[in-house]
């Protein structure tokens, strides 16, 4: 099980399916819409939840920061139909575990990118 945010421009039905595979998701529409991505990244940080979202401010808010921050995992799956985007999310993150500490996920049609960022 994880513990993930899930941005306003991630699709309702990951939201859903997630939920269904027993993930802990907190949903930005359902209870923040509108906060600024910055706002986001502490709560992520601060309730240990990954963020889930397509928005490349989050990748960027991720390589600027010197503390630890969350893990981000970015859906760059423009070419999927809905369904088949929410399965492969829901997929991808099942075959992830639980060791995503402070790592920028990509998560492409084909394949996953995986950066994860060392501390000083």
């Amino acid at each position: 099980m994880m513990r993930i945010l899930a941005d306003e421009n991630c699709d309702h039905l990951i939201v859903v399916l997630l939920r269904q595979a027993g993930h802990d998701v907190v949903y930005v529409p359902e209870f923040r819409p509108g906060d600024s991505d910055k706002n986001l990244f502490v709560m992520a940080r601060e309730q240990n939840r990954a963020i889930v979202t397509d928005d490349l401010d989050f990748g960027r808010l991720a390589t600027l920061e010197l503390e630890s921050h969350p893990t981000v995992i970015l859906m760059r799956l423009d070419p999927l139909g809905r369904a088949a985007r929410a399965k492969r999310v829901v997929d991808v993150i099942a075959s992830l575990g639980n060791a995503t500490q402070s790592q920028l996920i990509v998560i492409e049609p084909a394949q996953i990118r995986l950066r994860t960022f060392d501390r000083l």
